[in-house]
């Protein structure tokens, strides 16, 4: 795992053609997806380390412009000495930009995500958080002058593959960018499909807060805080508080 994390730190580094990630519109928040659209050509690399040694590493690439598809795959035990769990198939994205940004509308993107985060639960056939499914989501960009810029982003979703419940749920989020090189990203889901008594969340929907470090061009890191108003039971902690885990991500053109 250091091996991996090391070479995609030292490709990023030593490449000629930068691109400069810190002007990227967030392709996603931390879980829930944003608006912003990858560029033709451009690829993304994610790796992303959660608790219970759990790794989850994910590709994605834009077509035309306008379009985006991925694949993601990883599981718990990884890290540390437990066995590996992996999760029982890779996660696929897919997504269109169907209406660009521009002065006075936002930007709209619908597409697909059956990639959960945290474990996978064989006992109720669902992530611990659950996938987004059928999403679509409007994000716009304010600029306020020296103040920097702030995201917004706005969702409804409805995942029919995962076990549980199916009904619709909505999230939001914003990320501020003070200066290109840091942003901080709060979202936050209703979980309106993970309220029945046999679900996992409690009813409060889950809050998850994060910063985002770009300190290479094509390179970031980003520290994220899970449910931070512990909407799911402690036991499925372990006994613990709030989640953390940490994503690497790198961007390179084909």
């Amino acid at each position: 795992m250091i091996i991996l994390v090391l070479s995609v730190i030292t490709i990023a580094l030593s490449s000629v053609e930068a691109q400069d990630f810190g002007e990227r519109p967030l392709q996603k928040l931390i879980d829930c997806p944003s608006a912003g659209c990858p560029e033709s050509g451009v690829y993304d690399f994610e790796l992303r380390a959660f608790p219970g040694g759990g790794v989850l590493v994910g590709f994605s690439v834009g077509l035309l412009g306008r379009f985006g598809v991925g694949l993601y795959y990883g599981g718990t035990g990884i890290i540390g000495f437990d066995r590996p769990d992996w999760n029982p198939q890779p996660g696929v994205t897919a997504m269109c930009r169907l209406i660009d940004e521009n002065l006075l509308l936002p930007a709209l993107s619908i597409g697909f995500n059956n990639q959960g985060y945290g474990a996978w639960m064989d006992s109720a056939e669902r992530y611990q958080f659950k996938a987004k499914g059928f999403y679509a989501v409007l994000g716009k960009v304010f600029r306020i002058g020296v103040v920097g810029e702030i995201g917004w982003h706005l969702g409804v979703n409805m995942n029919p593959i995962e076990e549980d419940n199916k009904k619709p749920d909505f999230f939001c989020g914003a990320d501020y960018h003070l200066v290109r090189q840091i942003a901080l990203i709060a979202e936050y889901s209703a979980a309106l499909d993970d309220r029945q008594v046999s679900s996992l969340g409690e009813g409060k929907g889950y809050l998850n807060l994060g910063v985002r470090w770009t300190f290479a061009e094509r390179l970031a890191l980003d520290l994220h805080l899970k449910d931070v108003i512990i909407n799911q039971d402690t036991d499925l902690r372990g006994g613990g508080g709030v989640g953390r885990e940490i994503r690497i991500s790198y961007v390179e053109k084909l």
